[in-house]
């Protein structure tokens, strides 16, 4: 699945466990992940170097959060980056997957 805005897209690329922010063709982050049954484990979001400190990193994490939400999966975010960015956005707390 992917979702697009403006010229970026997310994608979920599942033979590298990753979804993927794509700007102009170029990969711009991507957040690793495992599944389970239908909860997606993230440890890690990252965006490259040179484009960090412009936001991508939370426009990454929205569109996965949009691909879940579309296919009915919830999140387990393990990276502190994806963990504080949903819990500061209440309209994506309910993907959270329940403990």
């Amino acid at each position: 699945m992917t979702t697009t805005t403006d010229d970026f897209s997310v994608v979920e690329n599942p033979d590298q466990h990753r979804f993927e922010l794509i700007r102009n063709g170029e990969l711009v982050g991507f957040a690793q992940y495992h599944q389970r049954d239908r909860e997606v484990v993230v440890p890690h979001v990252e965006t490259v170097r040179h484009y960090r400190g412009q936001g991508y990193g939370a426009r990454l994490v929205d569109g996965v959060l949009e691909i879940l939400r579309a296919d009915g999966r919830t999140i387990t975010p393990l990276c502190s980056f994806a963990a504080g960015h949903i819990g500061d956005n209440a309209q994506h707390h309910d993907l959270l997957t329940a403990c």
